[in-house]
């Protein structure tokens, strides 16, 4: 399961290689953004990622999705959560 080691998130995570469409002070972080239950992707909004990216982040979301969309940290851990 993602988890953030900043915050502690584990549902709502961004890709740092999909910029977003716009640059702003308050736009989003990432053109990709996911929310997660465990290692489940639920939903995923595409702001500038096409269909082809958008797959294979749900084939492969440890490698895209690695901003936390609450805090901003890309300090974003795959491995198995704390107990």
């Amino acid at each position: 399961m993602p988890r953030c080691r900043v915050c502690g998130n584990t549902s709502s995570f961004g890709s740092s290689r999909i910029p977003p469409p716009a640059q702003s002070a308050n736009g989003p972080l990432s053109g990709l953004a996911g929310d997660f239950n465990g290692n489940e992707i639920v939903r995923t909004r595409s702001l500038g990622a096409d269909k082809q990216v958008t797959t294979a982040a749900l084939d492969n979301p440890a490698a895209f999705f690695d901003i936390c969309l609450y805090c901003g940290s890309q300090e974003v851990d795959w491995g198995e959560s704390p107990a």
